[in-house]
């Protein structure tokens, strides 16, 4: 198990930068990619957030660090993609607002 080469994977996936994801775990850029490179161990509460983060369940995050199979399923392509879509609306419906 190697949870920074997962993590690498679903934020490339995603198409974000470690910055990015990092503002959303309201931690430094550089905290995050100690956890990319193994330098540090992932909190569950942090954890939690990197769920929400790819429209996962926690568990299923946990398959996808226990499991690397689950990387590569077509149900974890199309849950980032669902949240990548979601995130796109809101941002519509947010700068229609405004």
């Amino acid at each position: 198990m190697n949870v920074g080469k997962i993590l690498k994977f679903l934020r490339k996936q995603k198409g974000v930068t470690q910055f990015q994801i990092s503002n959303f775990l309201n931690m430094d850029r550089s905290a995050y990619s100690k956890l990319e490179r193994n330098q540090t161990m992932l909190k569950i509460d942090t954890a939690k957030l990197i769920a929400v983060y790819y429209g996962f369940e926690l568990h299923y995050l946990i398959l996808c660090i226990e499991y690397e199979h689950y990387l590569h399923n077509p149900t974890t392509i199309r849950l980032i993609k669902a949240q990548i879509s979601k995130e796109e609306n809101f941002s519509k419906q947010v700068s229609y607002s405004a």
